[in-house]
């Protein structure tokens, strides 16, 4: 007697099998080489992006949760603050999570610029928020670097006047990629007038070659009302695509800011970022993998006579006597992206023979050296 077969039972096998697989195909697929998604994509060392990958642990509980894409997911973003501030050593709601650091520039620019009013930072530093200060009609007053493109903070504080409404410093600085002396840094943050915020953006200081602890001004806001300090999980932690960030800061400040808040990270984001924050193996390979990687550059850069800002961060600055433009229309044409040189605040010329280079793996860092190299024989 032939068996009836229950059509429940095949109904529930036809939709199993399919998720199995799909299971099986992105589980198995964990430890894949990271890599841009464009088809075609040239070597990237132009962005800043991290090449050695996030932890494979934020890729595990990201697929693991997936299933619940159709939800308001709200809580892992209370456990990433709470993981945050464990690490920043700062009350709970000292901490606001934004998609990655940017908008947390944005949101302070929008806050505090208006018609009469200036923000003082460097030369030859990151733009995104004086640009949005400016295009908000506030000012940008620019301060001299120092002799070796960091920081000049005597030439910084004798740019505050009267109607200065925020300081910005990027630290390690960005194109120049020099870190301030933790101690000197330190003591300017608190000599700013008290009615002055003062933003420092620590995007790529879990990558410099000090002491951490000792170079972060985190610390500093329970001390200092009008201070904020922001940090992004794009360089370091490697999720640039992912987009997550925080601030840190007094109460009052992330409530100025807040007015502008556009809403929380994805849920999926903040699975990773709380993943990467408990994975601190994975933080120091990728640390070691750019400190490493960095030295090898430099150590071409000697050996081809270029010249180059001392590196702290995800890139090096280097001069080669190439036209800067003219440098990257030759990389681009062998496969390779850098960046220009990234004016600001200074005459256009005096910069012109110089770029920047991010730290990419050390394939692509000898493929850069290598072409690199055969342009500079050409002069």
């Amino acid at each position: 007697m032939k068996k009836m077969s229950n059509p429940v039972a095949r109904r529930m096998r036809s939709w199993m099998l399919p998720a199995a697989f799909a299971s099986s195909f992105f589980l198995g697929s964990v430890h894949a080489e990271p890599g841009p998604t464009l088809e075609n994509s040239p070597t990237r060392l132009s962005s800043n992006e991290n090449a050695f990958g996030y932890t494979p642990r934020a890729k595990e509980a990201m697929i693991e949760a997936l299933d619940g894409g159709g939800y308001y997911n709200r809580n892992n973003v209370t456990e990433l603050i709470e993981l945050c501030a464990a690490k920043e050593g700062v009350p709970k709601d000292y901490i606001l999570t934004t998609a990655g650091s940017g908008p947390l520039l944005m949101m302070t620019a929008l806050a505090y610029a208006e018609p009469g009013a200036n923000v003082v930072t460097t030369e030859m530093g990151y733009t995104q928020l004086v640009r949005k200060f400016e295009a908000r009609g506030g000012d940008v007053k620019y301060a001299a670097l120092g002799e070796d493109m960091g920081y000049d903070f005597k030439a910084l504080g004798a740019a505050i006047d009267e109607n200065t409404k925020i300081v910005y410093i990027c630290n390690p600085n960005n194109p120049t990629g020099v870190s301030a002396d933790p101690v000197e840094l330190k003591k300017f943050v608190l000599s700013v007038p008290q009615d002055i915020l003062v933003f420092v953006d620590e995007a790529y200081l879990e990558l410099t070659s000090g002491n951490f602890a000792l170079a972060t001004c985190a610390p500093l806001t329970k001390v200092r009302k009008n201070l904020i300090i922001t940090r992004t999980f794009s360089k370091g932690y490697g999720m640039a695509g992912l987009r997550i960030g925080y601030g840190v800061a007094q109460p009052e400040v992330l409530k100025k800011i807040g007015v502008f808040h556009m809403g929380s990270p994805s849920y999926l984001s903040a699975i990773a970022a709380c993943e990467a924050i408990k994975d601190e193996t994975h933080l120091a390979y990728n640390i070691k993998s750019y400190q490493d990687i960095r030295k090898s550059v430099c150590s071409a850069f000697d050996d081809m006579g270029v010249t180059y800002a001392q590196p702290d961060g995800a890139f090096v600055y280097f001069h080669t006597g190439i036209d800067q433009q003219l440098l990257r229309n030759a990389m681009e044409r062998q496969g390779i992206l850098i960046s220009g040189s990234r004016v600001s605040g200074a005459p256009v010329e005096k910069y012109a023979g110089w770029a920047r280079v991010s730290i990419g793996t050390q394939s692509q860092m000898d493929r850069f050296l290598g072409v690199l190299g055969g342009l500079m024989a050409e002069l």
